[in-house]
């Protein structure tokens, strides 16, 4: 169980739960309607959607995985560690995506005929990040797909079921593109030395991590700079608030010389920014 647990990765649901949740934010700031049944309907389907993306980056990976491991890195280490065997992880990853198929369908019945859709899209970009031949979490451009999964597909999906509406509002899904972005940049800096062993192009291997690092900085700041310029319906004060509270932790990690606390407090000033970014559409709405 204590392997299992380890192999689900329960603090990697952040970057699920997150951006579901802005999904759902954004659609009661719009309306001003809101159903806890939906809510919780994403959360589910968040969850299955989790653990299909741990258990498959685990078993696509564990070739090449090294068994060092950061709060921040790309995987549990279960199957070098010898707690669970690639067969096994394999299969769990073929048993939630599985499990996220059927659930999905049964929404079909309570009145969401795409949700499906939404399924198929989040294992065809799982298959495009980490299985050949495309693989572009070694090519290089995974963190392409990571913008697009947990910055469109994701908060899409938590507006979808609350209001029908197939895509969330640009201004959503645009400084949420970035930052998921952004949030594969941060991941990679970490795990630089090994990633270059394995030859995964992420970004830090193939610009540098002086590189890497400014990127990722510029991209949490001019979302910050969007959210203040394109949110509607919020009182400019509240904008102001959101787009500069993450400053702090983002200075600490562009002032940082190890990689890991570089990772860190950026990672901070981006969660940061997307929780005061939600908590002031619920209160404007």
């Amino acid at each position: 169980m204590k392997a299992w647990i380890q192999a689900s990765r329960p603090l990697a649901h952040i970057n699920i739960a997150v951006p579901l949740i802005l999904g759902q934010a954004a659609a009661w700031h719009v309306t001003g309607r809101f159903s806890w049944w939906w809510l919780a309907a994403a959360m589910l389907w968040g969850a299955l959607d989790h653990l299909f993306v741990v258990f498959a980056n685990d078993f696509a990976d564990h070739e090449a995985d090294s068994g060092r491991r950061t709060l921040l890195s790309g995987g549990s280490g279960v199957i070098p560690e010898g707690k669970l065997t690639a067969r096994q992880v394999e299969r769990a990853a073929q048993s939630a995506a599985l499990l996220l198929l059927l659930y999905s369908s049964g929404l079909v019945f309570l009145g969401r005929s795409l949700t499906p859709f939404y399924a198929l899209a989040a294992l065809l970009l799982m298959w495009l990040y980490s299985f050949d031949p495309v693989r572009l979490s070694y090519r290089g451009g995974g963190e392409l797909l990571q913008g697009i999964g947990v910055g469109i597909g994701l908060p899409s999906l938590g507006y979808y079921l609350q209001t029908e509406v197939v895509f969330a509002p640009g201004w959503v899904i645009g400084p949420a593109a970035l930052l998921g972005v952004c949030s594969n940049v941060l991941t990679a800096l970490p795990d630089v030395e090994d990633d270059a062993k394995a030859e995964k192009q992420t970004w830090p291997v193939r610009q540098g991590m002086r590189s890497a690092r400014r990127f990722a900085s510029a991209g949490i700041a001019f979302a910050a700079l969007a959210i203040f310029v394109f949110t509607p319906s919020v009182p400019i004060p509240a904008k102001a608030a959101v787009a500069m509270a993450p400053l702090l932790p983002l200075l600490a990690g562009a002032r940082a010389e190890d990689p890991f606390r570089a990772a860190w407090w950026s990672s901070i000033a981006l969660n940061l920014l997307v929780g005061l970014w939600v908590l002031a559409m619920l209160l404007s709405a």
